[in-house]
């Protein structure tokens, strides 16, 4: 009942705020952004303030005596600079153009941010952040949000704060269904609901095998409500119905454009409040709404790496990056949730390998490899002594 309750508030802010995303549609492609093996570099306009709201100038070097200010707004999300960022992740900052590339280390970690990217590099896998790293006064500045929400549950995830228990519950959901096909290739008649379904019902067996108790949102070939709309949200509803501790949509991607350049693997959680989706540059009124998937922004995060560094480590396919969207299938879940794209169709090696059952069964073990450290992970975290949340 509380759950429900929580995604009613949702549909009501949501629409009062105009957002579009509450009609409950997965993009046509879902990869984002479209330049393959490349990010966006985001054109952020110049900080103006708005008639109603004082802004503070953006960090310029201190005077000799004075303190420095770690934080900014031009105008909103709050920004901190980028060395206050690295003592906060505990790493070492060092210039690699000042003010506007920078290299932060320690003996485990290596992350690499530049002025105008949403896009960084942590130990050669792509992250990519909810908005460009901006350079001001010779200083780079990330959202506090990206820093809390996304760069402290990779580098540093006891951070975090309250531990969540121990993961046992998981649904898995296979992607589409019935007369939903999902992604297709026509030439070699491949549709990604079969697919979807297959990887998740191996995915079952292997993690049932260590122990993790699995529901599947479907384990035939049927859509779960007559409209998509309230199919999604029926998926969302599964998982709160078993007190789900973990949520894991399963996919297949396909894009319309380059499809024998654009191939690899990429994994999703959802966007957090106040930040555009990948897919989109610029902030609007909608980033506002705060949605049921936005409870867990820290453990989307921690859980969605850790799978994707399973996925590249096992697969040694192309790293398309980890990414954030407002799919409609994690809007809605309570508890950490995430997207994961096994590959493009529309690339026809790339799909000719997805059809066979020895590539999918080493997805499936790829995914729970990711899964099994996420949950070591919050297994040492526990033992450091935080109280897990209720």
């Amino acid at each position: 009942m509380k759950f429900r309750h929580v995604r009613q508030v949702a549909l009501v802010v949501g629409l009062l705020l105009g957002g579009h995303y509450l009609a409950a549609q997965e993009p046509r492609g879902r990869s984002a952004p479209t330049r393959p093996g490349s990010s966006p570099r985001v054109e952020v306009p110049p900080p103006t303030s708005p008639a109603n709201k004082s802004v503070a100038a953006p960090a310029v070097p201190a005077p000799a005596g004075r303190k420095q200010a770690t934080t900014t707004r031009f105008p909103d999300p709050e920004w901190v600079n980028i060395t206050t960022a690295a003592r906060r992740l505990g790493l070492k900052l060092d210039w690699k153009v000042r003010g506007r590339e920078a290299i932060l280390t320690d003996k485990a970690t290596r992350l690499e941010v530049a002025a105008d990217r949403i896009e960084v590099d942590l130990n050669g896998q792509r992250v990519f952040l909810g908005q460009a790293l901006l350079p001001r006064g010779g200083e780079l500045f990330v959202t506090k949000i990206d820093l809390e929400r996304c760069l402290v549950p990779l580098v540093r995830p006891a951070l975090i704060g309250r531990v969540k228990r121990r993961p046992q519950v998981i649904v898995i959901d296979p992607g589409h269904g019935g007369p939903d096909k999902g992604m297709i290739n026509e030439r070699l008649n491949l549709f990604e609901k079969t697919f979807t379904l297959d990887t998740s019902q191996r995915l079952k067996k292997i993690l049932e095998a260590r122990g993790w108790k699995v529901v599947l949102t479907r384990d035939d070939d049927r859509q779960l409500k007559p409209s998509k709309a309230d199919d999604l949200r029926r998926r969302a509803e599964i998982a709160d119905e078993v007190e789900a501790d973990v949520f894991v949509s399963v996919h297949f991607n396909a894009v319309e454009e380059q499809v024998e350049k654009v191939r690899g693997l990429e994994v999703f959680r959802f966007t957090p409040q106040y930040q555009p989706p990948i897919s989109r540059a610029m902030r609007r009124l909608d980033d506002a709404q705060l949605s049921p998937g936005n409870g867990n922004d820290a453990w989307n995060s921690l859980l969605a790496h850790s799978i994707q560094n399973a996925m590249l480590t096992r697969l040694k396919l192309e790293d398309r990056g980890f990414k954030h969207e407002r799919f409609a299938v994690l809007r809605l879940v309570s508890c950490p949730a995430v997207l994961i794209e096994g590959g493009f169709m529309s690339n026809m090696s790339e799909a000719k390998q997805i059809a066979t059952p020895a590539y999918r069964q080493r997805l499936a073990e790829a995914i729970a490899d990711g899964l099994s450290d996420y949950r070591s992970t919050l297994e040492k975290l526990r033992v450091t002594g935080k109280a897990a949340t209720p």
